[in-house]
């Protein structure tokens, strides 16, 4: 578990920039939290804390109850040893094939095992086995980030950081990597996974935290952050993953337990009401598919209509 507790973090310089202000978070064993936000909310920032890459101004993490002073190399080693990390741009070594570059992770962490087995049990779990004497140059955007993240997970971490990891990629290999991610996530490891594509939060995380101008403005369920948005900036990166322009008055959420599927056509027959239905989509969480509809209701028995639905367990909002 790690427990951020009030962190701070300024950029002194010729114009101080204050990237978080009074962050309080913790993260819990075995979940893929995903933190999500514009670009500038202070995400990359935040996660740079939990292995050290970055000092905060002011405040404290404790990761599995030790908190790590960020001023002892030693402890900072240890704290990182836990952590394995992925980036947006890969980050490996153009010079090394893809078996060096993960043998250097686990030389410079001398890990105690069997470092030929390791590796090769690493690179059949990306699906690289065929490309371990390769150079990254040969290898496509989503081969290389497999290496990544079996180099990131070579010393057997606890942690898997994982900064805008998807970013570089078509959709379609961000989604492989995704399925990857989860089953890192089954093997006993806690994954924070931060981006701004709310599409590939939806499919991943557990949890979501959404962050604004170095401050937390909502932390829920992945399920309650898609269904029922509070703040602003979760309510437009929601609609961004939802839909594009549309004038529907009012929005129906369910998930494959109520569908709306005989829902409204009941409603329609029982009351003085016709609909107009303008626009669909599903989203794919990771354990559940939500389905959004967006109609008009005309007709004189307009809100004991909505309250049939809402009794059908179909959460109806007025949408503007």
């Amino acid at each position: 578990m790690i427990e951020v507790k009030h962190i701070a973090k300024t950029y002194y310089g010729k114009d101080n920039f204050v990237a978080l202000k009074d962050i309080n978070l913790t993260v819990k064993d075995g979940e893929i939290l995903g933190i999500v936000g514009y670009s500038g909310a202070g995400k990359s920032t935040l996660l740079r804390l939990f292995n050290g890459l970055l000092t905060p101004t002011s405040g404290s993490i404790a990761v599995d109850g030790v908190s790590v002073n960020y001023d002892k190399q030693k402890a900072l080693n240890r704290m990182r040893q836990q952590m394995g990390m992925i980036f947006q741009h890969f980050n490996l070594i153009q010079s090394m094939t893809v078996y060096q570059n993960i043998k250097l992770a686990l030389d410079i962490n001398q890990y105690p095992k069997d470092k030929d087995k390791r590796i090769r049990d690493l690179l059949d779990y990306v699906s690289l086995s065929d490309k371990w004497d390769k150079f990254p140059v040969s290898l496509s955007g989503g081969e290389q980030q497999r290496v990544a993240i079996a180099r990131a997970l070579a010393n057997e971490p606890a942690y898997l950081l994982c900064d805008e990891a998807t970013s570089a990629l078509d959709m379609k290999t961000a989604f492989e990597i995704v399925d990857i991610l989860k089953r890192v996530q089954k093997d006993g490891v806690t994954v924070i996974f931060v981006s701004h594509q709310i599409e590939v939060i939806e499919a991943l995380c557990d949890r979501v935290v959404v962050m604004d101008k170095g401050v937390i403005v909502e932390e829920n369920t992945a399920k309650n952050i898609f269904t029922s948005p509070q703040h602003d900036v979760t309510k437009s990166l929601v609609k961004q993953a939802v839909y594009d322009q549309n004038q529907a008055l009012y929005e129906l959420i369910y998930s494959q337990k109520n569908s709306e599927q005989t829902a409204i056509s009941d409603m329609v027959k029982q009351f003085d009401v016709d609909v107009n239905i303008q626009f669909g989509k599903t989203l794919s969480l990771k354990d559940e598919t939500i389905g959004f509809l967006y109609i008009d209701i005309i007709g004189k028995d307009k809100e004991p209509a909505i309250k049939y639905l809402e009794e059908k367990g179909i959460k109806v909002n007025k949408h503007d």
